[in-house]
């Protein structure tokens, strides 16, 4: 470690497993949930605001951006951000990344266009990916293995509230005063949190020999991703010769980090690791989870404020039995899979989502009935999240020795959130084209799109030109969610590569379920992590 905990309380960090938390720890553990509330729900305030924000700022078809940009800049920069912690400390690497964030918040919130909300949302993403790693390192650095279980289970609670309560804070806030307020909303939170930690925090940091960041990974990864989307976004403006072109520029970046991470002495992703049958399935599968996470964040309110002519606030509440359920099922979701083990536990869960995933599908069709539709198949979503992420959490874990958990748990985790920002790019790009070719066909190519998204714009449009924009986005959207639900059937078969019981391995069924239950903490806040 690059730093050792100081201050009131702070000494007792290294105590024995059955010491009480001290009041300098407690301080620092309050300012740690702040920091952590503020990143958690700062996705899920801004879902629900994006029809209106599309209205306003226009750039429909760029608009994937907003939410794979962010997504896409907190992934690549986290595990440097961990490196940097090591070289100069928790508390330094922490504030810089509050800051960070606040100021790409604050300026999210002043955009004036499309193009400058993704800059900004870049801005702001490259703060949040030293908040999570951070926080959870210095839980590390501050409370034993008895002890981290327990406390992160409060962090766990903070994820849970953050999941449930962002959708509706967020459509509140856009219905009520403006959608700028949805980014607006964290920075005070933020300040408190920097406070705090400048207060009550204390470090003394110890420069260590570490192994070189690696930067190029990083670059390589960030350069083949961001090419990557440009082509599914904006393909079909290149042209052959252009697609043809980006395309070899990103198999040409992607197979170059591939091999730098082979050689890399402190790789990004360990890919000795990444190979192994069974991480290989977990990390598919969290990329597929990534996917219909953020999809469903991203084009479920859509769907509400755009076809069915529903305000912010409806929109927003359409998320919440997705993520009630998911809190919930992750209540029972880690002591189920030591006694169904992973295989079944996962496959269970991959059937209540792919259940789900197919009667949002159903509602899309009849949007008479969509609300109740999708309050049925996100709740079954939700249930399948708890089991399905866990298994593929715990299977990636029990995998590999003890002094590999992290580094692979991070690899899973990881992908998961790339698997969100390349699928919302996917899913956007398929909502594009479908979307442009039935206008197309109807005689309406000149349609303002966004004008069908806010209710008090419907009057601006041509007579009849409203429902057709609501028939056409209704029907590309029942596309994008069978998309989605080809996803969940990935998540199932992704399932069936995992190992069957713990006990069926080389380690007892008594030593497993104890380390299963040390890690239920644990497991708790990754689940809730996204």
């Amino acid at each position: 470690m690059g730093g050792e905990m100081d201050g009131a309380g702070m000494e007792e960090a290294a105590s024995s497993e059955g010491s009480t938390p001290a009041p300098g720890r407690r301080q620092v553990t309050a300012a740690l949930m702040v920091a952590m509330m503020v990143t958690a729900m700062e996705q899920l305030v801004v879902s629900p605001a994006m029809p209106t924000i599309i209205a306003q700022l226009r750039g429909f078809e760029i608009y994937p951006w907003v939410i794979s940009a962010y997504l896409l800049s907190s992934t690549v920069s986290t595990p440097i951000y961990g490196k940097l912690a090591d070289l100069f400390g928790r508390k330094r690497v922490l504030l810089f990344g509050l800051a960070m964030f606040s100021a790409g918040s604050m300026l999210s919130g002043v955009s004036q266009s499309m193009g400058q909300l993704i800059a900004m949302r870049t801005v702001q993403g490259l703060g949040a990916g030293a908040v999570g790693p951070i926080v959870l390192t210095l839980l590390g650095d501050l409370f034993t293995l008895k002890e981290r279980a327990r406390i992160q289970g409060l962090f766990s609670a903070v994820w849970g509230l953050s999941s449930i309560g962002g959708p509706l804070i967020g459509g509140w806030l856009t219905l009520h005063l403006s959608w700028r307020w949805v980014f607006f909303v964290s920075v005070p939170f933020a300040a408190l949190a920097i406070g705090m930690i400048v207060v009550c925090l204390h470090e003394k940091v110890e420069r260590r020999l570490v192994a070189p960041i690696d930067w190029a990974g990083a670059g390589l990864l960030t350069a083949g991703l961001s090419a990557l989307l440009l082509i599914v976004l904006d393909g079909s403006e290149l042209g052959v010769g252009g697609n043809l072109v980006l395309g070899l520029l990103t198999v040409g970046l992607l197979v170059s980090f591939v091999f730098r991470e082979l050689r890399a002495e402190d790789p990004i992703l360990p890919m000795d690791l990444i190979v192994r049958p069974v991480i290989a399935a977990s990390v598919l599968g969290n990329f597929l989870v990534g996917g219909i996470l953020f999809g469903l964040e991203t084009y479920v309110p859509l769907f509400i404020q755009g076809v069915r002519g529903g305000d912010a606030g409806q929109a927003g509440q359409a998320l919440t039995p997705l993520f009630l359920a998911w809190a919930v099922s992750v209540a029972f979701a880690a002591r189920a899979m030591v006694r169904w083990g992973f295989r079944r536990g996962g496959m269970i869960g991959a059937v209540f989502i792919s259940v789900g995933l197919l009667g949002l599908v159903a509602g899309a069709f009849d949007p008479a009935w969509a609300r109740f539709a999708f309050t049925i198949a996100l709740i079954s979503v939700g249930t399948g999240m708890g089991l399905t992420s866990l298994s593929f959490i715990l299977a990636v874990q029990h995998a590999v020795e003890w002094g590999q958990r992290g580094v692979a748990t991070g690899a899973a985790i990881f992908f998961r959130t790339i698997g969100g920002a390349i699928g919302v790019g996917l899913l956007g790009g398929a909502l594009a084209w479908r979307l442009g070719r039935l206008l197309a066909a109807a005689g309406a190519r000149g349609v303002d799109v966004a004008a069908a998204l806010r209710p008090e714009e419907h009057h601006t449009l041509p007579p009849g030109s409203l429902a057709l924009v609501q028939d056409a986005l209704g029907q590309s959207l029942c596309g994008v969610y069978v998309l989605i639900a080809a996803l969940g059937v990935g998540t199932l078969l992704c399932s069936a590569c995992l190992p069957g019981r713990a006990s069926a391995t080389t380690k007892d069924a008594a030593t497993e379920e104890r380390e299963l239950e040390s890690l239920d903490g644990d497991l708790a806040a990754a689940a809730s992590e996204v």
